[in-house]
């Protein structure tokens, strides 16, 4: 079975890397979700450490391999699906070597369900890791790591050598371990519009924040300093009650 390129596929082999994320699965109890099982290393961690599996692929051809490789096993279920749209229906612990090209879209997918997740424990690339975990006055920083941290708390745990896989990607791959908060870091709800407000704020996140939102939000003041920073230069708080100061104004 050859990894196929278009998918983004590199196939984890390395078993100390492999003992190492089934080890961040603490809650023996949980129900496990991977994303993008492969040739099913970490899937066989998995089985060892006693898991219900649910594995979700794509591939055709690598979903047959994986049902024929675990066909003895009662506890492994192999779904065909799209990560990046995957509707959880109970409560999971996901993991998963998430293929490079769309590892971002997954990692949003399985966010905006957190009500049904316990933790996720991913592999994805260094500087995806690096984005997701990125603090203010950093090239990282950008609105998909408010994203993450809004929801999630974050840390990178270890960094995985390209000769772990095959065939070896690239680059230096990340395994990032994300628990939900219960509602969000600020312990409400967020409003669906700062989403959007965001991708404005952070359209050009090196001009100032007054040029940026200029052509969305008709602006009558001076008094906000936040205008002339930029978007990199404001922690998650400091943009969020900016948000709520312009909802108050009734400017967005």
């Amino acid at each position: 079975m050859h990894a196929k390129k278009s998918l983004g596929q590199h196939f984890l082999y390395e078993k100390s890397v492999v003992w190492r994320i089934v080890s961040l699965i603490i809650d023996e109890s949980c129900e496990v979700l991977e994303i993008g099982p492969g040739k099913g290393a970490l899937t066989e961690g998995l089985i060892k450490k006693g898991f219900n599996i649910d594995a979700i692929e794509l591939d055709n051809d690598m979903i047959e391999y994986l049902k024929e490789k675990f066909s003895n096993y009662r506890n492994v279920n192999v779904i065909k699906s799209d990560a990046t749209s995957f509707k959880l229906n109970k409560v999971y612990c996901v993991v998963g070597n998430l293929p490079y090209n769309v590892s971002k879209k997954i990692i949003s997918n399985m966010i905006k369900q957190k009500d049904l997740i316990k933790k996720m424990v991913f592999m994805v690339q260094k500087e995806v890791a690096q984005t997701m975990i990125a603090k203010p006055n950093t090239k990282e920083y950008s609105k998909f790591s408010i994203f993450v941290q809004l929801f999630c708390k974050v840390r990178k745990v270890f960094d995985v050598e390209p000769s772990a896989f095959k065939p070896p990607p690239k680059v230096v791959s990340s395994v990032v371990e994300l628990v939900p908060y219960n509602v969000s870091l600020f312990n409400t709800p967020i409003e669906e519009d700062f989403f959007e407000f965001l991708k404005v704020l952070f359209a050009q996140p090196n001009k100032t924040v007054r040029n940026n939102i200029r052509k969305f939000i008709k602006l009558n003041t001076n008094e906000n300093l936040i205008l002339n920073a930029r978007p990199r230069q404001l922690d998650i708080h400091e943009i969020y009650n900016f948000f709520k100061y312009l909802k108050e104004k009734r400017w967005v």
